[in-house]
């Protein structure tokens, strides 16, 4: 077991409706089944929401964009860590992802700017940016396009939690 393992994932009172580990090395090598890992695992946890078919769509592209977050990281070696979880409308989707430190601070401070006033603005800038693709692209759109949470936390110096929360549909009574 590595240390990132032994690091247990907030739950803040939300239920777990799923979880797994996956080595980075596996991630890296098979990434071309992310899109099937993405509809599986949204498929598994919207069969009781008001339009499972629909949650389960957005759900999907929602880790989809989070799955290419992770595959695009510098990685190092160890157990990628994933856990959904909900509390009533939200669902809270958190990774634990081996990396260096240089790439925890570009995390941090990518969730850190999107919670700034011009975090819209500074997306389309991105989307439409004539200097190639900028992986802060995907976290930016869940933070705008779905309404996301996301933060991001240093685990000791050895990886980087995110954490994305989401609202997919209205609360009900």
């Amino acid at each position: 077991m590595t240390d990132t393992q032994n690091h247990s994932l907030p739950e803040d009172g939300y239920d777990v409706l799923l979880e797994f580990d996956l080595d980075t090395q596996v991630l890296d090598d098979q990434w071309d089944y992310c899109d099937y890992m993405s509809s599986y695992v949204a498929r598994m946890v919207s069969h009781n929401r008001a339009d499972p078919f629909m949650y389960s769509n957005l759900l999907s592209a929602t880790l989809n964009e989070l799955f290419e977050t992770v595959y695009r990281t510098r990685k190092e070696a160890g157990q990628f860590r994933f856990q959904i979880l909900r509390k009533g409308s939200i669902d809270r989707i958190t990774m634990l992802v081996p990396c260096a430190v240089d790439e925890q601070q570009f995390y941090i401070k990518t969730a850190e700017e999107l919670r700034t006033a011009d975090a819209s603005e500074k997306y389309m800038d991105l989307l439409f940016s004539d200097e190639g693709f900028d992986r802060r692209v995907g976290l930016y759109e869940l933070a705008i396009s779905y309404k996301a949470a996301v933060s991001a936390d240093a685990v000791e110096d050895r990886a980087i939690r995110l954490t994305v929360d989401l609202a997919l549909e209205p609360e009900t009574d």
